[in-house]
């Protein structure tokens, strides 16, 4: 007599950490498997040992129940039991909805989308993976069917009441937006009767400034003055943050893969790593003026035997390699700005990333003005029209906007 049992089958592994749920039908040493949906072992934990009561879990129980009791059904009016006609009269309704929306399933065409966007950085399709992953969490098996403004607005409720930060839920929902765009514009896979679920009319998707918190002038100068070091590595971290602030705000990232073929004569010319591949049109290159401070900076931390400016990273590295380099040296970097920060009791926490805020506070404190903040640091919207009108910034008026700097 064969027996019949709902497991995750951990035989195969597959992506994101999941097993197929599968039913198993044993007679004797001879075991069948057929599978149904992806899990993890915490969603089947959850739902099927645990036995979570809420709607959701309940719903999505009683669906394997029905596919485990279909099972049954179709071996016991099988006269002559063949495991291949078996299989397909299992999955002869399934396999027909398949064709049709199986390739619907959220992860697949996540997969799918970062395969042919070859464009996006290594970093932002970690970013798409962990929005998707994030809904697969809340519904296994979710399909582009399931996302409705009513799926949306009890996601975002649950996250919420999660902790989790109104700019990441909102971050996942762009993601998220970025791939139905693609399914329904680009490839057209999308069902033309399926109901847009962003925009007038459906789920908004809010708009969330984090709000910023910078070091005072004081402050800023005691990071400038500060000599108790108990490491060279702490005073590594200092310089490097305070050479970010001093150009101009830049990102870790950009300092990291710069050479020194970037210099011509006084100035530093060099694109946003950022904006490389993000931006169709606008793309300037932002024009750095190699003061005195500055200079005393590179001749400091800068390796003149490597053509990169700090000679960590070599020519010819791949975008992974890049982004474990840069994450490695960003943590040993921070650790040494968390002592100078203890050390002075600072208001906010010493991060390389607070070298940019500074850049730009330390400015607006001066009275420059935001078009010209704005130009320096290379960002794409709120000097645009003002660039309509205005020349470029000329390398003389670079250097004395950037004498308010400490």
């Amino acid at each position: 007599m064969a027996k019949f049992h709902l497991e995750l089958d951990k035989r195969v592994k597959l992506k994101n950490d999941r097993f197929n749920l599968s039913v198993r039908i044993g007679n004797g040493n001879d075991n069948m498997y057929l599978k149904y949906v992806p899990l993890t072992e915490k969603q089947y934990d959850d739902v099927f040992v645990k036995k979570a009561m809420d709607t959701k879990s309940v719903d999505f129980r009683e669906q394997c129940l029905k596919f485990l009791g279909k099972c049954e059904r179709l071996y016991s009016e099988m006269e002559t039991f063949d495991k291949a006609r078996y299989r397909e009269l299992v999955y002869n309704k399934v396999v027909a909805v398949e064709k049709k929306t199986d390739s619907l399933q959220l992860t697949d065409l996540c997969t799918r989308f970062l395969k042919e966007k070859t464009q996006i950085k290594l970093k932002t399709r970690n970013l798409y993976q962990t929005a998707v992953n994030s809904f697969e969490e809340y519904k296994p098996g979710i399909t582009i069917l399931d996302i409705t403004p009513e799926f949306l607005m009890n996601y975002e409720r649950y996250k919420l009441d999660k902790d989790y930060s109104q700019a990441s839920i909102s971050a996942y929902f762009r993601h998220l937006c970025g791939i139905i765009n693609y399914f329904i514009y680009k490839v057209k896979l999308i069902p033309k009767d399926y109901q847009y679920p962003f925009g007038k009319g459906g789920f908004i998707i809010k708009k969330y400034q984090t709000p910023k918190f910078v070091m005072s002038n004081e402050e800023i100068q005691s990071v400038v003055d500060f000599k108790d070091f108990e490491t060279s590595e702490q005073e590594y971290a200092r310089d490097i943050w305070l050479l970010l602030y001093r150009c101009n705000g830049m990102n870790y990232a950009d300092l990291l893969r710069m050479k020194w073929s970037k210099r011509k004569k006084d100035f530093i010319i060099f694109t946003r790593m950022k904006t490389e591949n993000t931006r169709k049109t606008n793309v300037k290159p932002i024009t750095l003026a190699v003061n005195p401070k500055i200079q005393e900076l590179l001749d400091k931390v800068g390796n003149r035997d490597s053509p990169f400016v700090l000679g960590l990273v070599e020519d010819g590295y791949s975008e992974k390699e890049f982004d474990y380099k840069k994450d490695w040296e960003m943590s040993k970097i921070n650790n040494g700005l968390k002592y100078i920060s203890e050390k002075l009791k600072l208001s906010v926490d010493l991060k390389l990333k607070t070298s940019r805020d500074c850049f730009a506070t330390t400015h607006k404190r001066a009275g420059t003005p935001k078009e010209i903040i704005g130009e320096m640091m290379g960002h794409s919207n709120n000097y645009i029209s003002t660039s309509n009108y205005l020349a470029d910034l000329d390398p003389d008026k670079i250097r004395e906007v950037n004498k308010c700097l400490f």
